[in-house]
């Protein structure tokens, strides 16, 4: 990193440091906050044509930022190029969003998703402290006005109090030739140990009793690492709520959407009501037998996942849950020295693979990170004009894949990641954030979607730069499988698909993206069952199996207590409602 570039950092630094104080100590009385919000909102009312032709500040909320202040990254600088933009970066929990929406000090361009951001996207609406971007797009957002129309009439139906447009969908993909989007083949899966499943024989797997036996076979082969750790087939963590026991065994049941104690069966096109239904019930008899076989990790119930990711890496577990858990298992051990060690894709017994395509999603994430522009906003015009910058492919492929000539360049007409890109993240496990691959909220195009020059925008997902990320281990399995051209296993589960081996559960349906947010009294209720559940799976999980049917009938009858059934009520009138309109918006 040249001198230049340091001396800015740290100067970011410090301004972050020192606008954290300034906010602590410029807390002043609650009519004052009023009051400079209601100047700020009539000055810009006034002059929102009134944009200077030079560089403007532009508070940003985001989470993924390496720091905090204005961005002096590479990508940040050749935005503020670009669009004479300087985003300047405000993060913190919901509740510091909170103190800010109550006194109006919200920063000028806001994504909305409360379990990530901490921005309740009603909340933020019924404030009325959102800018209308009707007038605004049409004067000075041609690109959004121009290709992004369906995604406008969705959020004025359904994000909007009064019919004006106030938040812009992002990240939208439109249906491409591209399918497979990850080196692994799946967003959520079962991943086994590969190399152990080939030990002991790789054993035909029909059914997840048949997969068990097979995790205890290599449990067997394998009961300790070479340092005298005690190793456990089957390991998780506790502390991201319900997600062992709610996400990936349902997502290959064909099972998704999870929120306020239901789920959506892809497969059925209907709710479910999640702690009454087959596949949860599926999912906890599967870990009771685990526990009985002794190959599930006793401390599932207590570690963190920081606790199980060093596991994963040390060699004491067998399965893992998700691409990025793969991607990170498989290049630890290649780091290691034993790239013919890892994780792949092996039958389980589960039929479903889920997030193996990247399908229409014409209201992109919908509901999830909308973006809008609050009344604070230090210059609407060039916000706006910045923002259809960061929604044309141009500014897809600069969010997604980084500065040409310095993160991506083009050889021999093929677009790709440079010697200077891969060095550095090999080097830095902050590199991409500490060049400003953290804005991607901001994109109107889905990394996945496929430009004009025929490759993603983010590069990263373009087959040819896939195919540089595999190990000896993928390639191992890809010489396993016997399909012909497949460049990484990804593609091998892309055949195994067509196949009819798998089947997929990532089809597009607006039913989910319209659930509204149920009551505060649901809301509650949810929370507290959800609560008592985190604690509850251990005592099913644990049961001896001929006590695992009392379990359950006394699992269920103890989320009732707790008002379960209230919520299931609340919550399919929700659904009902959501499932009408989306025919009746997909009808028009």
């Amino acid at each position: 990193m040249s001198m230049k570039k340091r001396m800015k950092r740290l100067t970011a630094l410090f301004l972050s440091t020192a606008m954290a104080v300034s906010m602590l100590a410029g807390c002043g009385s609650k009519d004052e906050a009023k009051k400079d919000a209601g100047e700020k909102t009539e000055k810009q009312e006034e002059g929102k044509d009134s944009s200077s032709g030079g560089e403007v500040e532009i508070t940003f909320w985001d989470k993924d930022a390496l720091e905090t202040g204005p961005q002096n990254t590479t990508i940040a600088d050749a935005i503020a190029e670009k669009t004479g933009v300087r985003l300047n970066v405000i993060n913190g929990d919901a509740q510091k969003f909170k103190v800010l929406l109550a006194g109006g000090d919200l920063p000028g361009i806001v994504n909305s998703n409360y379990g990530d951001l901490g921005v309740d996207a009603q909340a933020l609406l019924q404030s009325g402290q959102l800018l209308a971007l009707d007038d605004l797009i049409e004067e000075h957002a041609p690109n959004i006005k121009e290709k992004f129309a369906d995604a406008i009439e969705y959020s004025k139906e359904f994000l909007s109090n009064d019919g004006k447009l106030y938040y812009l969908p992002v990240q939208i993909n439109k249906a491409t030739d591209t399918k497979v989007v990850d080196r692994s083949g799946a967003n959520l899966a079962l991943y086994t140990r590969y190399d152990l499943y080939k030990e002991i024989g790789s054993p035909e797997i029909k059914s997840t009793d048949d997969y068990l036996e097979a995790l205890k076979a290599m449990q067997d082969a394998e009961p300790e690492t070479e340092n005298g750790n005690k190793t456990y087939a089957i390991s998780g963590w506790s502390d991201w709520g319900l997600w062992m026991w709610t996400i990936p065994y349902q997502a290959m049941s064909g099972v998704t959407n999870w929120s306020y104690g239901m789920c959506y069966d892809m497969v059925n096109k209907e709710p479910l009501a999640t702690y009454y239904s087959e596949p949860f019930w599926n999912c906890m008899e599967f870990y009771n037998k685990a526990y009985n076989m002794g190959i599930l990790d006793p401390e599932i119930f207590t570690q963190k996942y920081d606790n199980y990711m060093d596991k994963l890496k040390n060699g004491q577990t067998f399965v893992t849950y998700a691409n990025w858990l793969y991607n990170t298992a498989n290049d630890a051990y290649a780091a290691a020295g034993t790239p013919e060690k890892g994780f792949e894709i092996v039958p389980t017994g589960l039929d479903y693979m889920y997030g193996a395509y990247e399908g229409d999603k014409p209201f992109g994430w919908a509901q999830d990170y909308p973006l809008a522009l609050t009344k604070n906003c230090e210059d609407p015009v060039k916000a706006i004009e910045m923002i259809d910058y960061l929604f044309s492919e141009e500014g897809a492929r600069l969010l997604n894949s980084g500065v040409e000539g310095v993160h991506w360049e083009v050889v021999d007409g093929v677009p790709q990641m440079t010697k200077e890109y891969r060095d550095g993240v090999a080097a830095n496990a902050t590199y991409a954030q500490s060049e400003g691959f953290a804005y991607t909220k901001l994109s109107g195009l889905s990394s996945s979607q496929i430009l004009s020059d025929g490759y993603p925008a983010s590069l990263l997902k373009a087959a040819e730069e896939v195919k540089k990320s595999t190990t000896k281990i993928d390639e191992i399995f890809i010489a396993d499988s016997g399909v012909a051209d497949a460049k990484y296993p990804g593609q091998v589960i892309e055949s195994k698909i067509a196949s009819g081996e798998y089947k997929l559960s990532t089809e597009v349906d607006l039913t989910p993206n319209l659930i509204k947010e149920p009551s505060d009294e649901t809301k509650n209720l949810s929370a507290q069952v959800d609560e008592y559940v985190k604690v509850g799976v251990a005592d099913v999980i644990m049961s001896d199996p001929k006590d695992f049917d009392a379990k359950k009938d006394a699992f269920i009858q103890s989320v009732e207590d707790k008002g379960y059934a209230d919520v299931v009520k609340e919550m399919e009138g929700i659904w009902s409602e959501a499932q009408k309109t989306a025919k009746e918006f997909a009808d028009k």
